[in-house]
């Protein structure tokens, strides 16, 4: 008899977030269900689903949703959907303080079903480097909730270390599973380069000053070598008054044919992966765990990020990993990256980390063998 499991997450709304557990159905053991936004307001601007409702693989049940919070995100006639699909486990993308979690815990007392989680919180242990008051009290919020429905919780999947340690930190230890997020071997995968003049810097990812774009605008400005061009996603545009600036630093230092505005989905992206030569993650801000990083690898592209949240644990290399708004030390890296033999040299580390850790196929044995335990 199969185990049915349903999955619930706002970030269905986009269908690359529907791999795993595509995959996951094509094992023999699970009957998977996922519970996907009507449409999802992000940033002032309401999105649809990016695929048709008919899914050969999974069944996809479209819900309406309150509120575009990620704390407070709460799926309507959710208890509908569970006493008709009568699930043996459900899965949610969420932390275990969020309105959706309570409402599934609640629930649990009616329904026969064990709670499992994809997490990323990673931000409570900091208060105790950071003693502000807002953070005082979200975290004197967050502990004392977790008390009371920690017996509730199977399983907590965290896609890093760093996540698991703030979860085994609110009592969660013999419940924490560190599972990294897999990519999509089917979409980001090598491809032979064509050999080319210049080095290609690239960008990926959201458009927002904690994401420190600035720092690496920079760090370019510094570079001792002539032969290169920077590819800038601007799909993702978050604080257009952050982007304006952006454009005129870029129009202030650099010759027109160094900048090459792109734009590109989540499947164009690797297109343009595969194209680069180093992708930079330049964040200031605790990342919880950085997708663009194995995606970018997989493609044949090296990754180079600041030393924070996520992106040490996946790179695991100090020699491209630089203190966060360091763009001298970013200058650095960049520079020695120039060297064609050093780079491959780099790469070539990096790239069997994260075929053997960070699969789609690794996620989901991870996922199983967790289950029964």
């Amino acid at each position: 008899m199969k185990i049915k499991i349903l999955a619930i997450s706002h970030a269905f709304v986009k269908k690359i977030n529907l791999s795993f557990y595509e995959k996951l159905s094509l094992t023999k053991n699970f009957q998977v269900s996922c519970v996907v936004p009507a449409s999802y307001l992000y940033n002032g601007k309401k999105i649809y689903p990016d695929f048709k409702k008919k899914n050969k693989l999974i069944s996809i049940i479209k819900s309406n949703i309150i509120n575009s919070s990620t704390r407070f995100i709460f799926f309507k006639n959710l208890n509908k959907i569970i006493k008709k699909e009568k699930p043996n486990i459900v899965v949610l993308d969420n932390d275990t303080v969020s309105l959706q979690s309570l409402y599934l815990i609640f629930f649990s007392f009616f329904f026969s079903y064990k709670i499992c989680y994809f997490c990323n919180e990673n931000n409570i242990k900091n208060v105790f480097s950071d003693l502000k008051f807002k953070k005082i009290i979200k975290f004197i919020v967050i502990f004392f909730i977790n008390f009371f429905i920690k017996s509730k919780i199977y399983k907590i999947f965290c896609y890093t270390k760093q996540i698991k340690s703030n979860y085994d930190f609110l009592g969660y230890k013999k419940k924490t599973i560190v599972m990294p997020l897999g990519y999509n071997e089917e979409i980001f995968k090598l491809k032979r380069k064509k050999t080319k003049k210049k080095l290609v810097i690239s960008y990926f990812g959201r458009i927002t000053p904690e994401k420190g774009l600035h720092i690496l605008l920079k760090s370019l400005k510094n570079i001792n070598f002539k032969k290169w061009q920077f590819f800038l996603d601007i799909d993702q545009v978050e604080n257009k008054l952050y982007f304006s600036e952006i454009k005129k630093t870029i129009q202030n230092n650099f010759e027109k044919n160094k900048i090459k505005y792109i734009s590109c989905d989540h499947y164009s992206i690797a297109k343009y992966m595969s194209i680069s030569d180093i992708v930079v993650l330049p964040s200031i801000h605790e990342e919880q765990y950085g997708r663009v990083i194995q995606e970018a690898v997989a493609c044949g592209a090296i990754t180079v990020g600041s030393n924070i949240g996520g992106i040490p644990e996946i790179i695991k290399d100090k020699d491209l990993l630089f203190e966060p708004g360091n763009h001298e030390q970013l200058s650095k890296i960049l520079n020695k990256l120039n060297d064609k033999r050093y780079l491959d040299k780099k790469f070539k580390k990096l790239y069997r980390s994260i075929k053997n850790e960070r699969t789609i196929k690794k996620q989901i044995k991870i996922f199983i063998n967790n289950l029964g335990k």
